[in-house]
């Protein structure tokens, strides 16, 4: 039977938000993966530990290259992140502190006729979210074009949505396509921000630097087994198979790391707003999105070379498994609708909350905005009468 709230995830007497992930859920998502990579790098410390005077001495010194390679990625993932916050005063990103009621303001005279209540729901979702701090929102103009980064003016990241924060955690930023803003609808927009809330209040950033400061300590053990194995100590042949299968062991680890934090953000984002639909159809448009960009500019970069481009190919799901980032869209789409079913008076009750405040908030705008507001509600009437 359905309940009204989705314990243990909202305490049930105040409806707030406790946690976005069980226990049980971060030991196997995240803690098994992170254990299984170390696991992976202490076999192969081993397996060199009698050529450099056993792990006694080994050991320590492993841990002073991981030391140092961890301050070393820190630090350039704090400089990257600051390079970042400078970077938009040269015109790439629109910069937004909803702390400041300029900033505020600011937005609503640009993005107010498309999304007028978007600057109160973002305030709301982070008190939700218990973040200690307010992400920024950067607004992307023009990074990828001036980065290289896409042949066709950086249509790709029109229609992005993604968060870094420093290492620490701290100083967090909400990056949004200007593609995003315009084709996004209020509820679908909301759901997405919800989501990348969560990987802030889940401190993903902060723990992808910790996976990543692994990473140098990982080449060097690689290139002293094979230089052990050149010399003459270890056979070869084996010693390239240990590595080649680490590597693609931990790829894998990472990925199942990876897709099961957007998972949780999903379930975060269902828990903010009720919005399961949205994210599903908001996935679908920016993924439909991007493979058309991409689309576009590989037979672009093919034919200004006179070259017939090849036709797209769905990745294999091996490719997936190993390499893969997020989940399919068709599963993160089953799960969301499991949640809906599971709970589907919590869920109706969040949406009518968001879509009431929406309906209040456009009513007092300019005519132009009048046929959004009915076709939102009309979206919503059903779920705002139950």
């Amino acid at each position: 039977m359905a309940t009204t709230i989705p314990s243990p995830f909202v305490d049930e007497k105040t409806g707030e938000i406790r946690q976005f992930q069980t226990l049980p859920e971060k030991i196997k998502g995240e803690y098994l993966p992170e254990a299984g990579h170390i696991g992976i790098l202490g076999v192969k410390l081993a397996m060199l530990a009698p050529f450099v005077g056993g792990m006694l001495i080994a050991a320590p010194v492993a841990i002073g290259f991981w030391a140092l390679s961890r301050l070393g990625v820190t630090k350039a993932v704090d400089m990257v992140h600051e390079k970042l916050l400078l970077k938009h005063k040269q015109g790439d990103f629109l910069e937004f502190d909803f702390n400041d009621p300029k900033d505020r303001n600011a937005f609503q005279v640009k993005f107010g006729q498309e999304h007028p209540t978007f600057v109160v729901e973002y305030l709301h979702m982070a008190k939700a979210a218990k973040l200690a701090q307010v992400p920024k929102v950067f607004v992307i103009d023009q990074f990828f074009k001036k980065e290289g980064r896409a042949t066709l003016g950086g249509l790709v990241s029109d229609y992005m949505a993604g968060t870094t924060t420093r290492p620490s955690g701290k100083d967090p930023v909400i990056m949004l396509g200007k593609g995003a803003l315009s084709e996004l609808d209020a509820g679908e927009l909301r759901a997405v921000v919800a989501h990348e809330m969560t990987h802030v209040a889940l401190d993903h950033p902060k723990n992808g630097v910790k996976w990543l400061a692994r990473m140098p300590l990982n080449g060097i053990i690689n290139a002293s087994l094979i230089v052990a194995a050149i010399a003459g100590p270890l056979p070869l042949l084996p010693v390239i198979g240990v590595v080649a299968a680490s590597n693609l062991v931990g790829r894998a680890l990472k990925s199942i790391k990876s897709r099961h934090q957007e998972e949780m953000c999903d379930r975060g984002a269902a828990l903010m707003t009720g919005g399961t639909g949205d994210l599903s159809t908001a996935l679908a448009k920016i993924k439909n999105a991007m493979v058309k960009m991409k689309r576009i500019e590989t037979e672009y970069q093919y034919k200004s070379q006179g070259l017939e481009p090849p036709k797209p190919a769905e990745a294999s799901w091996w490719n997936r498994f190993v390499n893969g980032s997020h989940p399919s869209n068709e599963r993160r789409d089953a799960l969301l609708k499991d949640f809906e079913k599971e709970n589907p008076e919590y869920a109706a009750e969040k949406r009518g909350f968001f879509a009431t405040a929406f309906n209040k908030a456009a009513a007092r705008l300019a005519p132009p905005a009048q046929k959004l507001v009915s076709s939102f509600v009309q979206r919503f009437s059903p779920g705002i009468a139950a």
